[in-house]
């Protein structure tokens, strides 16, 4: 019998353990699984969130290369007006085939009108959608800052994997420079914002510890496009050239440098040898973006720019001894920009304003070049999550789950120990067994006041994750992170490589405490 009940209590006391044991791990795993899905949720937001910045910015890119081209058809049409038209319209007047020519004549006159309707109309909307679109981008990017700073759990989804799972901590003993009222959960959250903003150009930069409440993503930064839009601005400067290179990289050949047939075409050649000399004449094309510093005529700023001109040369003899001499010129081009744009024909003759353009609208571009790329991962923002869950029984009733405390009562311990669960040199020796999570991380003693302080922090358990949105190309790792390209996704990562170990160590006191402990084989 002796052995019999010695068996059972050994036996119950293991089951009790190993039951324990499970329900811990059990909770441990749903709560790790809620930190896992809300980590990758945010992630998958600012993936999303650059996606949408890239998709649009490539649509801005198409506006332009559309601009570029109507402007290519109108400085083409005043080619052909001043050209072949007035070579028609004289003529015409053969007999036979006259009537040919007068319709060609008539067929130019339409088609010039005809393209300039289209581009005053064209242009105007163009700009407008590439307004609309920076727009979109800036409601994108305020509305993920928003889920990332303000929301505990936007979409539910740490509720919905973990009911018990709580975001962040009861109390914090860390703050941030001048955010003394956020608590544990707002402190990541604040950090979650400051690394999705670190991969935007011209918003918080990477090394200040705030930032402007009333400007937080760069918004009044990036509006000067729309207003000052000065080249003598170096941070204007690098919007402005590089859409507008961007604009011109995509050109189709047509509208960049011109090709066709001869004599109608936007570029041809013709070179004749003739018994005293050579002569050649060049039909050559351009259309692009050009921008104006803010001293040039007025500050024209940004231009849409066509032009398709002829230059007659010649020179003696057809052997290329002698240098060609340009006979004649004509300059056929068309511009839109903030001064109602110009037709210039023969030189300096300017004619028909039209065409107004604002130039180049505001959009947000990715930095790469931030302080402590190292630090930050090369422009991959990373969010922490930290959620907690109340493990504590619900009252100090004596009949707590897995709690053996009769055992100093009526057992054989009877009277042997003090009952204080708070006494670290009684514990089982002194009659107290007690499996609950109380206890978890030390006895609640004076010399374990850093383990008392984690349960009142956390409520006994505690899980982190990280997300990170990043870039990448199938097959090649090497192109730089950038908002022109729709290849952000979201993957979570290790915790301790999200940030530099101090920031941690601001979110966790009790980090060294483990350090510490586990570097010395120790353990509550």
């Amino acid at each position: 019998m002796v052995i019999g009940a010695v068996a059972m209590l050994v036996l119950a006391v293991s089951v009790m353990a190993s039951v324990s044991i499970g329900h811990g791990v059990y909770e441990k795993i749903k709560l790790q699984d809620a930190a896992d899905a809300q980590a990758y949720s945010f992630a998958v937001k600012e993936a999303r969130a650059y996606n949408f910045l890239a998709y649009t910015n490539r649509a801005m890119i198409v506006h332009y290369s559309a601009m570029l081209t109507v402007m290519s058809y109108v400085s083409h049409a005043v080619y052909l007006d001043q050209t072949v038209r007035v070579a028609a319209s004289v003529l015409k007047v053969i007999p036979g085939i006259g009537a040919i020519f007068a319709a060609v004549e008539q067929a130019i006159r339409v088609w010039k009108t005809a393209v300039e309707t289209v581009a005053r109309v064209l242009i105007p909307i163009l700009t407008g959608l590439n307004v609309a679109l920076w727009l979109a981008q800036e409601a994108m990017m305020l509305g993920t800052v928003k889920d990332l700073f303000l929301a505990k759990d936007p979409n539910g989804v740490y509720q919905g994997t973990d009911p018990n799972a709580r975001p962040g901590f009861v109390t914090s003993g860390s703050s941030l420079p001048d955010q003394e009222t956020l608590d544990g959960n707002d402190i990541a959250n604040f950090s979650n914002m400051k690394n999705f903003l670190h991969a935007i150009d011209d918003g918080p930069h990477s090394s200040e510890t705030s930032f402007s409440l009333t400007d937080p993503t760069g918004l009044r930064q990036r509006s000067k496009l729309l207003k000052d839009n000065a080249l003598s601005d170096p941070d204007m400067a690098k919007y402005r050239l590089l859409m507008g290179n961007l604009a011109n990289a995509v050109r189709r050949e047509w509208t960049a440098v011109g090709k066709g047939p001869f004599l109608i075409g936007r570029r041809w050649d013709l070179n004749l040898c003739i018994l005293i000399g050579q002569v050649r004449i060049d039909k050559v094309a351009d259309s692009q973006i050009k921008s104006f510093s803010e001293t040039f005529e007025g500050n024209r700023k940004d231009q849409l720019f066509a032009s398709d001109d002829v230059k007659i040369e010649a020179r003696a003899g057809c052997f290329g001894i002698f240098p060609w001499k340009t006979l004649f010129e004509l300059r056929f081009r068309a511009a839109a920009d903030a001064r109602d744009g110009f037709h210039q024909e023969n030189g300096s003759t300017k004619t028909d304003r039209h065409h107004r353009w604002t130039g180049i609208t505001p959009f947000l571009t990715s930095d790469t070049s931030f302080i402590k790329p190292w630090q930050n991962h090369f422009s991959y923002p990373c969010n922490i999550i930290i959620l907690t869950k109340d493990m504590m029984p619900a009252d100090d009733r004596e009949d707590k789950p897995f709690h053996m405390e009769n055992l100093s009562r009526n057992a054989f311990m009877e009277g042997q120990g003090s009952k204080k669960r708070d006494d670290p040199d009684e514990g089982i020796g002194g009659g107290f067994l007690d499996m609950t999570w109380q206890a978890v991380g030390g006895l609640n003693g004076e010399r374990d006041v850093d383990a008392w302080a984690f349960r009142k922090k956390t409520g006994g358990m505690m899980a982190m994750a990280v997300g990170r949105a990043i870039y990448h190309r199938p097959g090649d790792w090497k192109e730089e992170p950038n908002f022109f390209n729709p290849l952000w996704t979201a993957r979570l990562a290790p915790v301790k490589t999200h940030w530099e170990e101090k920031m941690l160590k601001a979110f966790i006191p009790e980090w060294d405490i483990s350090d510490r402990d586990f570097s010395n084989a120790l353990s509550y």
